[in-house]
């Protein structure tokens, strides 16, 4: 039997690549690279920490792969089946990446899968947080201050993620 971890961040780099240890205990099972089909292929570890809480944001590398917006979905419909015994599941809006005419279909992919997410969320009595208006540009890419790479996270950009998932999110901080 796995440790029991009450608090799951779950994702790819996005969330792996930061500490989330103002929330307190916690597993981050953020992989860099994964994508809605690496995630279910790996889901069940997840559940076996028997979870009260998992926080969930994952699909920009499948938009980067050339992933269709339908398997996208699919994908996501069927993590989310798996994840209806939790008690709390928040489903966070993907974000956009550095805006430029090779990724401007990704972005609108973005957009699109975002409606998918609030609605699917919506329906399972999931928790949806938005994070892609607050980290979006005028010509929506994500602002240039809270990406290093066009895709990954600047610290300023993990702040807000972490006050919005307080805020809106009713994560209780720990520290």
């Amino acid at each position: 039997m796995q440790k029991r971890s009450d608090l799951i961040f779950l994702g790819d780099s996005l969330t792996a690549f930061h500490n989330w240890v103002k929330f307190g205990v916690h597993h981050n099972a953020g992989i860099a690279g994964d994508t809605t089909d690496g995630l279910l292929c790996r889901l069940h570890y997840t559940l076996e920490k028997n979870p009260k809480c998992v926080v969930l944001m994952i699909g920009i590398n499948d938009l980067l792969q050339g992933q269709t917006v339908d398997t996208m979905k699919k994908n996501y419909r069927k993590v989310c089946k798996q994840l209806e015994s939790i008690d709390t599941v928040v489903i966070l809006s993907l974000l956009p990446v550095q805006m430029m005419p090779q990724t401007f279909e990704i972005n609108e992919k973005v957009i699109l899968l975002n409606h998918f997410l609030k609605q699917e969320s919506r329906e399972r009595h999931f928790t949806y947080l938005d994070l892609y208006s607050t980290m979006v540009d005028e010509k929506g890419g994500i602002k240039a201050s809270l990406s290093s790479d066009g895709v990954h996270l600047t610290p300023k950009a993990y702040t807000l993620w972490e006050n919005i998932l307080t805020i809106d999110g009713g994560l209780t901080p720990s520290i």
